[in-house]
């Protein structure tokens, strides 16, 4: 006979088909006496039993069908208690109830939302009336050797193999994850450590993947781990932190590797403390609020009892840096305020030392895959393309007629600084004087910087940095004059350049200067002696034309006419020999006139004095 609880019970008959002479009687073999009255005093009959956290206040989900027993998430490697309930039929707690061969208490994976049969930690624990029908259970910390995402608690009485399952399921996740890289580690970042990744791009130039490896450190880990871009470190100095992009796969045997992640500026970074993270793994209880996820959602070791775990776990401590990124690519941006040496025109191979052929100012961004500028291109440690290297720029000029495209002769050839992954460049150039005549071109000057960082190509596309560009073939003519000893005489000097076989006035030109000194004066005829007379005038030309004068050598002390004639050269480059000329009473030395795009001919012309008749030899009139 069972009873629901300890208590005094009746016995009586009811519905026979023949009532005894002497009534119903009953006889109680325990005290040898006739009564129907009896006791119970052993254990009442258990219907089923529940498992819940410990200290929780227990909750009749019979009567109260909202209510909850829960079991919180657990951390591996940490002991954890959970009460087992004895229940009646009516799943009230069953006070009295004693286990006579003990309970047999496991923990079960969840199957559709009940127990099923993989055991993965067992305890034997005895049940006496003493424990009022609710006996505390504990886990050691070694009973559980791997993370499980979703387990429940079954309970087995081994004499009246009566079982239940634990209302509530749970997870038992990791501690905590490990974060590292098999080829991307640096023990000592610099700017110039190997290997180099270029950024946003998952794989470089030689084929080497970037891969972040995470760990759990035991072997049921199966879950996702994420990264937390708002915990990641730049290398010192850097002016901001970059973005990691890529994902891991689910774990296998607690550790997960991806191949494919892009970081999104240059340099190294790191991984602070839960820089990468798993949110999901205790998702059976994040959702029921049977972890943290909110004051503390990584937290492992909570002072408060029942012990309410973070939902989450990550890396506990930050990672080695790793890199090095440098830019995936180099993006040039014209501005097409270009300075041409004539104004509106070049002559070619026009340059000096102080003005160069043409002024090309531009911008050079440095920037990754996604074309975002890489800021941490900064400086001179980790910006390694050389800003006044002027062959780095990889200029060039269609259409070349022959020429050849140079740094200009004023220095620096290229001027520029790095910050925060731009650079306002200006460079200087010169188109050289082809070797044979030309008409005019329009020329477009373009750029393609490149730089190789550790055998790894940063390449760009060819920009025009100009419009089209009108260049000249140039050269000097020097008109021979004539005139009264009495009278200044002028010279013309004609800049000049070659149009369809021909050469033509440059009436555009109001650049070139021609410095007097640069005139040569020399064999000097008749009665002209030097410096009676002088040069004089404006270096400068205007609409291709400079009239340079010479003074009038008037009467000579011997009272006869300074007539004659000297001969002019103008010096376009160097000084040959001891070359003199006149700016004043007193001969001194020609310079050069720095023209040498005007070709290596010194252009040359005769002045006389004391000839009357005009430069026409021959004319005829038709009418």
């Amino acid at each position: 006979m069972q009873g629901t609880a300890a208590g005094t019970y009746t016995l009586g008959a009811t519905g026979l088909t023949k009532t005894p002479l002497s009534g119903v009687k009953c006889y109680n073999t325990a005290n040898n006496s006739q009564n129907c009255s009896f006791t119970f005093t052993n254990t009442p009959c258990v219907s089923t039993f529940e498992c819940m956290e410990n200290s929780l206040t227990y909750n009749n989900l019979q009567t109260n069908g909202s209510a909850r027993n829960p079991l919180y998430t657990k951390v591996l490697g940490q002991s954890f208690d959970v009460d087992v309930v004895a229940l009646l039929a009516n799943g009230a707690q069953s006070s009295g109830y004693s286990a006579t061969l003990g309970l047999t208490v496991n923990l079960v994976t969840d199957d559709a939302g009940s127990c099923g049969s993989t055991i993965v930690a067992t305890k034997q624990v005895a049940f006496a009336a003493a424990d009022n029908g609710r006996k505390k259970v504990t886990f050691a910390s070694t009973d559980l050797l791997r993370a499980y995402p979703n387990l429940r608690c079954k309970v087995t009485d081994l004499a009246l193999l009566k079982t239940g399952c634990s209302s509530d399921n749970f997870a038992v996740r990791p501690q905590s994850l490990t974060v590292a890289s098999t080829n991307a580690t640096q023990s000592s970042p610099s700017p110039s450590s190997t290997p180099v990744f270029k950024a946003g791009v998952s794989s470089t130039d030689t084929g080497t993947n970037f891969n972040l490896n995470t760990s759990s450190g035991e072997l049921g880990y199966n879950g996702t781990p994420l990264i937390d871009n708002t915990k990641l470190v730049a290398h010192s100095g850097a002016p901001v932190v970059g973005q990691v992009n890529g994902s891991f796969p689910a774990a296998t045997l607690g550790s997960s590797s991806g191949n494919a992640f892009k970081y999104s500026e240059v340099g190294h970074f790191k991984v602070s403390a839960q820089g990468v993270y798993d949110n999901s793994y205790t998702a059976v209880d994040s959702a029921k609020g049977d972890c943290d996820d909110v004051s503390a959602p990584f937290e492992n070791n909570p002072s408060v009892t029942p012990k309410k775990y973070g939902c989450r776990f990550g890396n506990t401590s930050e990672s080695s840096f790793f890199g090095r990124f440098i830019p995936d690519h180099f993006t040039v941006t014209p501005n097409l305020a270009t300075t041409l040496a004539c104004n509106t025109f070049v002559y070619y191979g026009q340059d000096t030392a102080t003005t160069p052929g043409l002024l090309t100012p531009f911008t050079l961004i440095a920037q990754n895959a996604a074309n975002a500028t890489t800021q941490n291109y900064t400086g001179n440690s980790y910006a390694k393309f050389d800003l006044s290297g002027w062959n780095n720029y990889r200029f060039s000029t269609t259409p070349l007629n022959g020429a050849t495209l140079l740094a200009s002769q004023m220095s620096p050839a290229v001027t520029g600084t790095w910050s925060n992954g731009t650079a306002s460049v200006s460079a200087r150039h010169r188109l050289s004087r082809p070797a044979s005549e030309v008409n005019p071109a329009n020329v477009v000057l373009s750029a393609q910087p490149q730089e190789t960082d550790s055998t790894v190509l940063i390449d760009s596309t060819q920009t025009a940095l100009t419009g089209s560009i009108p260049f000249r073939y140039g050269r000097l003519a020097v008109t021979p004059a004539h005139g009264s000893e009495l009278l200044p005489l002028v010279v013309p000097i004609e800049a000049q350049f070659r149009n369809n076989g021909v050469y033509v006035r440059s009436q555009n030109d109001s650049c070139t200067t021609v410095p007097l000194s640069s005139i040569v004066m020399r064999n000097y005829r008749g009665n002209l002696n030097a410096c009676e007379t002088q040069l004089s005038g404006s270096a400068t030309m205007a609409s291709g034309v400079l009239n340079m004068r010479l003074s009038a050598p008037g009467m000579g002390s011997d009272g006869r006419p300074n007539t004659g004639s000297v001969d002019l050269e103008v010096n376009l480059g160097a000084v040959s020999g001891s070359e003199m000329t006149c700016l004043s009473a007193a001969q001194s030395a020609a310079t050069s006139g720095v023209l040498t795009w005007f070709g290596s001919t010194d252009p040359t012309a005769r002045a006389s004095f004391g000839i009357y008749k005009a430069p026409i030899i021959y004319m005829r009139e038709n009418f």
